[in-house]
């Protein structure tokens, strides 16, 4: 590996801005910001995010997660306010210009974002990438226009970069450094496990609002009817906020069901649990980390489930499917409430010991295939080395072009 840039230049402080706009991301973003506070402590480092990456020693000028939306339709009530953060951040790169700057997940704004840098000639690292190996592959052309380094999370996503001639690296995906940071509260779950009498079945809608009201009227009602075959199942959901856990307390309140909701409990309940219902993201490599089986939900309207259909690249839409390149949980793309197909096939797994077993077994292969730290160390590597290439170069096609 090309040595990192950490002592020595004697120039002025390398200087990045980071551009983050989703909650999760906020979290993988300050942990890489400190990997390069380890490896760059003298870096000044700005950006658009999150309280996590202000912990972390980023100098927020925008809080940008307050835009975490999902679907057009909720991204457009923001879209006076992207315009806004992108004009501001482009009048302080006049006087503050950064050597590069990285950008994290959040594809519809970012990307707009990276067009905006590459007239600036400012070099551009995107770290978790669009997932073109889903949806929308024709964004491929900004990224090889606009991008001055891919880092990848996944090995499958390195062909598309290849193929396309986009520089890249392969760094892993970050949710595992996180992983293995956490700390499970085992008498938490020593007491939850103690309240049950019967199965322990998560309910996990997501941690967006729209989420929580599209997914978890769903979940309810498919928990209602699993209740008919499981009689002594309790059911548990874990939230980050006050106001979610109102927001969930309404929603349930009217179901009747057995249910518990925590603060902040969610690695527990994922740990604890014997069955999850999942909205599809992250978490489901999260319940696959602690080896549980679970069933994966995506609501949409129909409008939107047409759009979806069309642009997207893959069978599966929950990513322990798609990694595994196979259906090894049940998952539904729903455009109508479903609960009786939805409540069939999560007591398919929970009831059927072979059915549960195979899961088990996938899960444990996809854990022991991907789980691996060190995701942020190397990205803050490859981004050093990328920045540190580049510092003052201009070239005359005005796209800096790293070292592949």
């Amino acid at each position: 590996m090309t040595e990192t840039a950490s002592n020595t230049d004697t120039r002025e402080p390398l200087r990045l801005f980071f551009s983050v706009g989703d909650i999760s991301a906020d979290l993988h973003t300050a942990n890489l910001i400190r990997e390069i506070r380890n490896l760059r402590p003298d870096a000044v480092l700005e950006g658009l995010g999150g309280p996590k990456m202000a912990e972390a020693g980023c100098d927020i000028r925008y809080p940008l997660t307050t835009m975490n939306v999902m679907w057009f339709n909720h991204a457009i009530r923001h879209l006076r306010t992207a315009v806004r953060t992108q004009r501001e951040t482009l009048e302080h790169f006049e006087a503050h210009r950064p050597d590069a700057v990285v950008l994290v997940d959040f594809s519809g704004y970012n990307l707009r974002l990276a067009r905006l840098l590459r007239k600036r000639s400012i070099p551009v690292v995107y770290y978790i990438c669009p997932q073109l190996w889903a949806s929308r592959r024709g964004r491929i052309r900004t990224m090889r226009r606009c991008v001055t380094k891919a880092l990848c999370i996944w090995p499958f996503e390195a062909p598309i970069y290849r193929d396309a001639g986009v520089a890249y690296e392969v760094v892993g995906h970050p949710l595992f450094d996180h992983l293995d940071q956490v700390t499970i509260d085992e008498d938490f779950c020593t007491s939850l496990r103690a309240e049950t009498r019967g199965e322990l079945i998560g309910l996990l809608p997501g941690s967006r609002d729209q989420e929580i009201k599209a997914l978890l009227p769903v979940m309810a009602k498919a928990a209602g009817k699993m209740l008919d075959e499981l009689p002594d199942a309790l059911f548990a959901i874990s939230c980050d906020t006050p106001r979610h856990k109102e927001l969930i307390h309404d929603i349930l309140a009217k179901y009747g069901l057995p249910v518990r909701v925590f603060l902040r409990r969610t690695f527990e309940v994922m740990k604890e649990a014997d069955f999850c219902m999942v909205a599809s993201g992250t978490a489901t490599l999260e319940l696959a980390h602690y080896n549980t089986p679970m069933i994966i939900l995506y609501r949409v309207n129909p409008a939107a489930y047409v759009i979806a259909r069309a642009l997207m690249h893959t069978k599966q839409i929950g990513l322990v499917n798609i990694l595994a390149g196979r259906e090894v949980v049940p998952e539904h793309l729903l455009w109508r409430d479903n609960p009786k197909r939805v409540a069939a096939d999560a007591l398919d797994v929970i009831t059927n010991p072979e059915r549960h077993a195979e899961v088990e077994r996938a899960l444990k292969t996809l854990r022991e295939t991907l789980d691996h730290p060190g995701a942020s160390r190397q990205a803050a590597d490859a981004i050093l080395r990328t920045a540190e290439a580049l510092r003052g170069q201009v070239p005359d096609d005005g796209r800096p072009s790293p070292n592949r």
